[in-house]
C-alpha cells in the first residue's frame, strides 16, 4: 500500500504537494489562500511595496507584436 504524503509540522512542502492529485492540491492551496487573505487585507506591510522601479521596466520588449 502506498502512503499518501502529509504535512510536516502542519506545513506542506512543494514536493509532497506535487505527489497529490490536482484536486487534492487545489483544495489545500485554496484553504491556504483563504487563511492568508485577512493578513493581506489588513497588514499594509504585505502589499506596500513597488514590484518594479522605474529603471526596471524598459520601453522596448522582444515580446511586442510587430507591425
Amino acid at each position: 500500500m502506498i502512503s499518501k504524503p502529509s504535512p510536516v509540522n502542519g506545513r506542506w512542502n512543494a514536493s509532497d504537494l506535487r505527489k497529490l492529485s490536482p484536486v487534492e492540491r487545489d483544495v489545500i492551496l485554496a484553504e491556504a489562500a483563504a487563511s492568508a487573505e485577512p493578513e493581506y487585507r489588513t497588514n499594509p506591510r504585505m502589499t506596500d511595496f513597488e514590484a518594479f522601479a522605474e529603471d526596471d521596466l524598459h520601453g522596448v520588449s522582444t515580446a511586442a507584436p510587430t507591425g
